[in-house]
């Protein structure tokens, strides 16, 4: 058993040598990956962008989105993506480079003059390697009416 976790532990350490020794590049953090910014787009809505490192892409049907409360908003227009055969989840709709998201806001949340959004998203490396899903806060000054 020890043998075992040793070996383990030395894999791990060694994994960027070994990815570079056998043509892999070392994964980006996920924040850099899938880099995701919002603006007002008016006094009702919301655009959020992820710009997608090359190499990797993000699932259309992993987005999800919520008030810093966690109360989850709907109606959000998600555009239609690529549909790839994946070796994890079986036929999905995926996006590369960018995908850009609306997300219409209550009349209640609007009025607030600024609102934080939690946005899950999921991607994964063309490496074969799947980040687990991510939540991330953006905070958006709404414009005035």
């Amino acid at each position: 058993m020890r043998a075992l976790l040793l070996a383990a532990a030395l894999a791990l350490g060694t994994g960027p040598a070994l990815a570079q020794l056998f043509g892999q590049q070392e994964l980006l953090d996920p924040d850099k990956a899938f880099r995701i910014s919002a603006r007002a787009l008016d006094t009702r809505n919301v655009e959020i962008t992820f710009q997608i490192a090359d190499g990797y892409y993000m699932y259309r049907e992993r987005f999800r989105f919520a008030t810093a409360d966690g109360r989850p908003l709907t109606g959000v227009q998600i555009p239609r993506g690529k549909v790839k055969e994946d070796q994890f989840f079986g036929k999905q709709e995926t996006f590369r480079d960018f995908v850009r998201m609306r997300v219409p806001l209550s009349a209640a949340d609007a009025a607030k003059g600024s609102i934080t959004l939690k946005v899950t998203s999921q991607g994964c490396s063309d490496q074969g390697v799947c980040y687990v899903p991510q939540t991330q806060d953006v905070t958006v000054q709404l414009l005035r009416p």
